[in-house]
């Protein structure tokens, strides 16, 4: 089985719950707060799946959404009907426009368990940036051990498998089960962020915007294009970054 044939059939089984899995995430304000932040004229969402971020976004600009799945795409068109809707690979897509925002909300690149998969999309990314635009990725992030959690309408179950950064998800829905491998960010991965084209500015770990730590639950990361000016000193770049101890 390919990777995208391992996709497929994740979302394929998902599907039916996916808006209601997603419904008491309280992630809209903090997007739409990202879409209206630095004026973007032009968002470009990866991984947009059934449109319920794309919707935000599209109420303050010109909103291109990607998502590998057609079926996805779909149910993104009927919400967000002002949206540009493309089927591409994270890794393959190309545009010959440049874009003030991309966003990737719910980490659409957990999927990707290869290092140079990842760095590919990161390389795309910074491509696809105007020389003052920004990326605003939400990340997964797991940090310790096997756990157990019910959230909503699912029960999930995450277990290292012995390979760095890579879990095995399982979701147990009512009538449903599934499970894929899923990648979790890590801080060397943010730290290298700059090899591939991305100035990390900001590290958040919540959608309030507060500080990332090594037990919080996702990592945010805003990254600017390398032209965009940096902040005037090391110490305000690196506050994001908190460790508890």
């Amino acid at each position: 089985m390919t990777d995208i044939e391992e996709i497929r059939r994740y979302y394929d089984a998902i599907l039916p719950f996916y808006d209601r899995s997603l419904a008491d995430r309280g992630d809209l304000p903090f997007w739409e707060a990202m879409a209206t932040r630095w004026g973007a004229t032009r968002i470009l969402e990866l991984g947009c799946g059934t449109g319920r971020v794309t919707e935000v976004l599209s109420r303050h600009a010109t909103v291109t959404g990607v998502d590998l799945l057609i079926e996805m795409l779909r149910h993104a068109a009927g919400r967000a009907p002002r949206a540009r809707l493309v089927a591409a690979d994270l890794r393959q897509f190309a545009f010959a426009a440049t874009f003030d925002l991309i966003v990737l909300a719910d980490d659409p690149m957990a999927h990707l368990t290869s290092i140079e998969d990842r760095a590919r999309v990161i390389r795309l990314i910074a491509d696809h940036l105007t020389p003052d635009g920004r990326v605003v990725l939400e990340g997964l992030y797991r940090h310790d051990g096997k756990r157990d959690m019910r959230r909503g309408i699912v029960e999930e179950s995450w277990t290292p498998t012995g390979v760095p950064s890579v879990w095995r998800a399982s979701y147990r829905y009512q009538t449903a089960a599934v499970s894929s491998l899923m990648w979790s960010w890590s801080r060397q991965e943010v730290a290298h962020l700059a090899d591939a084209g991305i100035h990390v500015e900001s590290v958040w770990g919540d959608f309030n915007e507060g500080p990332f730590h090594d037990d919080s639950e996702r990592i945010i990361i805003v990254g600017r294009h390398p032209e965009t000016p940096q902040p005037r000193d090391r110490e305000t770049a690196l506050r994001p970054f908190s460790r508890r101890g």
